[in-house]
């Protein structure tokens, strides 16, 4: 049973509309209504709401088994592929604009004008370049896994291993209202970016709750 069918059956056990219940969290209906179709999820504070007003515990909403420590790490984080395809047509579209341009340019431009625009589609092809290079590197689909003492992440720096003791705080960035994008890991040493990354709420949610429980513990 996912998050969404568990909030759904809290939700029924108290004979509550989404609308009565996203009074009591002090959230709107439409945000409930997208934890029980599991388009968002509920950040820690969330979280410790519904376990204080329904008596269930954040373990057993996220399926965390707090008997004892798992050291093995679960996937958590997968790359989003459809950033590839995506920066892929943007990169043969402005290569297709740079040849048209050079093959139709007129006698009466100034090289000045050619030397411009060539310049701007470059550094917006150096860009795509780099986005889609970011996207496709490294190879594994899994970018973030997890276990009851840390994290284990695959950058283009190479596999890293963080425990939550080093963790300063998680920030995600999402393109628009959508759950994708990427997640930024600070630590008291340096910062770790995982792109492109779906399902982000899920991940900082997890994440920050196996945080604060190991390091309780």
């Amino acid at each position: 049973m996912n998050i969404g069918e568990k909030i759904i059956k809290i939700r029924k056990e108290h004979n509550l509309t989404q609308e009565e219940m996203a009074n009591e969290l002090y959230l709107t209906r439409q945000a409930i209504s997208k934890y029980e179709r599991n388009i968002s999820y509920p950040s820690l504070d969330v979280l410790k709401l519904i376990q204080e007003k329904y008596g269930v515990s954040i373990n057993y909403l996220l399926d965390i088994d707090s008997s004892n420590q798992n050291l093995t790490y679960k996937a958590l984080g997968y790359k989003h592929y459809g950033f590839i395809i995506i920066y892929s047509i943007m990169l043969i579209f402005v290569l297709g604009v740079t040849i048209i341009f050079n093959l139709t340019v007129e006698n009466d431009n100034s090289l000045f004008e050619i030397i411009f625009f060539n310049v701007i589609l470059g550094l917006v092809l150096i860009k795509v370049m780099y986005l889609l290079f970011k996207c496709i590197f490294p190879l594994s689909r899994i970018l973030l896994e997890y276990n009851d003492l840390g994290i284990k992440i695959k950058t283009l720096k190479g596999i890293k291993e963080i425990p939550y003791k080093d963790i300063s705080s998680l920030e995600i960035k999402t393109h628009g209202n959508y759950n994708h994008g990427m997640i930024i890991i600070r630590t008291y040493s340096k910062n770790y970016t995982l792109y492109p990354l779906k399902d982000l709420n899920q991940i900082k949610t997890i994440l920050d709750e196996v945080k604060v429980r190991s390091i309780s513990n």
